[in-house]
């Protein structure tokens, strides 16, 4: 699926979106600021370290955390636009937690384009660059696409031939595929999900929520301690 710009908007998507999560009682009693159930489920540890190895994926916050977050993202979801600042937030707050993104498109062909040129983003210019480019693809309005991919990655200081060339590479894509075949396997049917201690969260609970979770794992190893 090419990311090149003369084809690039008659492109097939190749990947499929994660299917409908199957109704199911929630793991933990994990609750909004609300009060209403947040929808969560136990994951597999090693689907949980699957998702940490994925090539395309890149961490901020303590090198020596105690916690690690994995986000499981989509460049168009807006709720992740939401999240971000919340996100960063928490990770300057708290010296012992380190957050992991993963880009599992979703959200349709101009997701996956995003998606490609995010991975080319991290192989070519690195950890600083590929953080640079996700907080700028978080904090735009509308719809981001490949071609906004490419402006984005020019604008942090890459060359974006260069960039265009490794996006549309096949092992591009294929790590793509095996992000959203995991999104799949872990039953995560919305982004932002989470995964922690061997348990998804799906949706954006909030920040108050998350850091609530973070505090009960460090106690009790549980996303609720009783």
């Amino acid at each position: 699926m090419p990311i090149t710009r003369r084809p690039l908007l008659a492109a097939p998507l190749l990947l499929a979106a994660p299917s409908l999560a199957r109704a199911q009682e929630p793991w933990f009693a994990i609750r909004g600021a609300d009060g209403r159930p947040v929808q969560n489920h136990r994951v597999p540890i090693e689907l949980e370290t699957e998702f940490s190895e994925l090539d395309h994926a890149f961490t901020i916050g303590s090198p020596d955390a105690d916690v690690t977050l994995v986000e499981i993202y989509d460049s168009n979801c807006g709720f992740c636009r939401r999240a971000a600042h919340d996100v960063k937030a928490m990770v300057a707050a708290d010296p012992d937690l380190a957050v992991t993104f993963i880009n599992a498109p979703s959200l349709g062909l101009p997701s996956v384009q995003a998606a490609r040129v995010e991975y080319a983003v991290k192989l070519v210019g690195g950890a600083d660059k590929v953080l640079a480019f996700h907080e700028a693809s978080m904090a735009a309005r509308g719809v981001f696409d490949g071609l906004r991919a490419l402006e984005t990655a020019k604008a942090i200081g890459l060359d974006d031939n260069q960039i265009e060339d490794v996006a549309d590479k096949p092992e591009t894509g294929q790590v793509l595929v095996q992000a959203t075949r995991l999104a799949n396997a872990t039953n995560l049917a919305a982004t932002p999900s989470w995964l922690v201690s061997g348990t998804a969260i799906v949706g954006w609970p909030g920040r108050p929520v998350l850091e609530s979770v973070i505090k009960s794992i460090r106690q009790c190893d549980k996303p609720v301690c009783a």
